[in-house]
């Protein structure tokens, strides 16, 4: 069997054929390189890799049937790193014995699926915390730390004295310091937790001098790559992770919108290529594909739309991240019921409506099979008119809303109101006894509100659905209206756990008001359609069997009830693809795969120099996308038939075909 040495280099990792590969075993190697997120650096003529990606690269090899030999250096690396975290794990369960013991008396106690999560975090560098909502991932990660510890906390604005005060009440023994202003960043001292806000983060903020920790919340405000915060936090996720410090992701709601958002939020931590390998990869387990639209103006561009992730998905997603539902660790906590009421609206608005409609029929939309809520406002539609369309939609339901708040005044049930716009909000406002949060509700008048409206010094409380919809606690109610929606449904979520929380003690009944056209109706319908890629990703990774990290592999395990080959890894079965794709079956198939990998890696520069190796500029669009595909997953009948055409016209690079099979 081929051999694959991995050495240790510097602060890096190489990886190099012990031998000469064929082309064919040549080409599998890159593969298994590539989809560990490993890459080929040509001064040291060598895949190179971190020390944390070795088990990741191990894993691939092992699946193409190549033995790992990896050297003592790093193995023993490895045993270092895993007695630190041991160490760590100890140590946070002694931390949580105290914790009881201090606690005993204020009502105050970590569940214990609470305590896992608390163990599994100390034992990480970096990690995401992914419970369901309303779960208590704040007093988790402040339980993970160890004492003396110096923390930085970034989360939204709005929270920051949420985290103060939970930071007093968990960890007493560490001093909590709000930042506010964009000059005020600075790295925390020991035994001092820093919180700050994400709008705030430094452009500039340097190296600590000290391994530190950082607790990400609400993470998946670094969904966009392109984003500024996204680039501020990356640096302060990376000059930590350098300064041998640990960074903790929390969030439930990881991929808001599209699985490129997971990328990213884990990207941040530097979690994705341990969880999925590469890109291309990534890319092949969520079925990405491109199509054609036309855009305002008639211009046609490429998109990616997103599949149905493969199966193995969640059980990846499980490398990095923790997720429990509360139907599983809190089974006696109230579940939600949702219902929908009809409104009717005015002649004025219908007409709005109506106008949107022909304009979506105008540009080739038919609204009634629409597959993404993305696509009523593609294809020369306004986003502006669709907006103008919602707001007013949102406008015309006020006067039912306030007949049914008035029920609930009359029998003294307080209710909590969300909306995707200002203007039901400020209607309600008006009300006696009923207090609103909007973007312009200052942090310190937003915690009074809550704090109010849980002592029951007021009616109700209405909140736009961006503004209230995360980092606060609204459990004395049970009844939660949405007079409309966000356009992304983790919002939605997130603002209905606002009341389905620890501390609630009754079923939380969720009204939706939907007007009586076609436009509203089918707005909602796909919102929910979209909840099912989250559902099949997220919320699939969820599970209740948590331990602490163990040691990714082991060179010296046994397999199979023999012992391994001293620095030799064993190599289960490869498993196949499913979504119509395969590996190469017929021997011309296995040429062509081995073929066009040994190409695509001969053409780094994508054909960026007429050097008559690698693919030619004509074809080099299309080979590199084979390629990735080949080392990545599988292909189609259709696709084969295409490499084999392509891997036909390099024989010169690669080799002769075989002869018993035809093209």
């Amino acid at each position: 069997m081929d051999a694959i040495r991995i050495r240790l280099d510097g602060t890096a990792c190489t990886a190099r054929p012990d031998g000469y590969l064929g082309g064919e075993r040549f080409g599998s190697y890159v593969a298994a390189c590539r989809a560990a997120g490993w890459r080929y650096d040509a001064t040291k003529k060598a895949q190179v890799g971190s020390p944390d990606a070795v088990a990741r690269l191990v894993e691939e090899l092992a699946a193409a049937r190549f033995q790992a030999r990896v050297d003592d250096a790093i193995v023993a690396l490895q045993r270092a790193t895993e007695e630190v975290a041991k160490e760590s794990v100890a140590g946070a369960s002694d931390r949580l014995t105290r914790a009881e013991q201090a606690l005993q008396g204020s009502g105050l106690a970590p569940y214990p699926f609470q305590r896992d999560g608390v163990r599994w975090l100390a034992g990480r560098r970096t990690a995401l915390l992914a419970d369901e909502m309303g779960l208590g991932k704040t007093p988790q990660a402040l339980l993970a730390v160890p004492e003396g510890a110096a923390v930085l906390v970034i989360a939204p604005a709005s929270v920051k004295g949420v985290w103060a005060l939970e930071a007093s009440r968990w960890r007493p023994d560490l001093r909590p310091v709000v930042l506010s202003g964009r000059n005020s960043f600075r790295w925390p001292d020991p035994g001092e937790i820093l919180v700050t806000n994400w709008d705030i983060l430094s452009a500039t903020p340097g190296s600590p001098q000290r391994p530190i920790y950082v607790v990400a919340d609400e993470a998946h405000a670094v969904k966009s790559k392109k984003a500024l915060r996204t680039k501020r936090f990356r640096m302060i996720s990376e000059a930590t992770r350098k300064a041998g410090g640990s960074v903790f992701l929390l969030t439930g709601t990881p991929m808001i919108n599209r699985p490129p958002e997971l990328w990213s939020v884990l990207e941040a931590a530097d979690l994705a290529k341990e969880a999925f390998g590469s890109w291309p990869r990534f890319c092949d387990l969520f079925g990405a594909y491109k199509r054609t639209i036309r855009a305002r103006g008639g211009r046609r561009i490429a998109i990616t739309e997103w599949g149905t992730p493969r199966p193995e998905v969640p059980g990846l997603l499980h490398r990095v991240s923790l997720r429990r539902c509360r139907a599983d660790v809190l089974p006696d906590l109230p579940v939600k019921t949702w219902r929908d009421i009809p409104v009717d609206i005015d002649r004025a608005t219908i007409a709005l409506l109506d106008a949107v409609v022909e304009e979506m029929k105008a540009a080739g939309i038919d609204i009634e099979k629409a597959d993404k809520i993305t696509d009523l406002s593609a294809r020369g539609v306004a986003f502006e008119r669709m907006s103008e369309a919602r707001a007013a939609l949102a406008t015309a339901k006020i006067p039912v809303l306030l007949d049914l708040v008035a029920d609930y005044e009359e029998s003294e049930e307080p209710v909590v109101v969300f909306s995707a716009h200002r203007a039901p909000v400020d209607a309600l406002g008006l009300r006696d006894g009923w207090a609103t949060i909007t973007g312009d509700t200052k942090a310190e008048d937003r915690s009074a509100i809550v704090a109010r409206f849980q002592a029951g010094e007021i009616k109700g409380l209405a909140a736009t659905i961006q503004a209230g919809g995360v980092g606060i606690t609204l459990t004395r109610s049970s009844h939660v209206m949405f007079v409309d929606l966000a356009w992304t449904p983790a919002l939605n979520q997130q603002a209905e756990d606002r009341l389905c929380r620890i501390g609630q003690t009754r079923g939380v009944v969720v009204t939706r008001l939907v007007a009586d056209h076609i436009l509203d109706q089918r707005v909602s319908e796909l919102l929910e359609r979209k909840t099912d890629l989250i559902t099949a990703t997220v919320v699939a990774s969820a599970r209740t069997d948590v331990k602490p990290p163990s040691p990714s592999y082991d060179v010296r395990e046994t397999f199979d009830g023999q012992p391994a080959d001293e620095g030799l890894w064993p190599t289960p079965n490869q498993q196949e693809n499913g979504n119509g794709r395969r590996a190469p079956q017929s021997a011309i198939e296995k040429w062509a795969s081995a073929g066009l990998l040994t190409v695509a890696a001969m053409d780094p520069d994508h054909a960026g120099k007429l050097n008559a190796v690698g693919f030619s500029r004509y074809d080099n669009k299309f080979g590199h996308s084979l390629a990735r595909q080949i080392g990545v997953g599988k292909l189609t009948d259709k696709q084969w038939a295409c490499a084999i055409r392509l891997a036909n016209k390099y024989r010169r690079q690669i080799g002769a075909k075989p002869t018993e099979e035809v093209i």
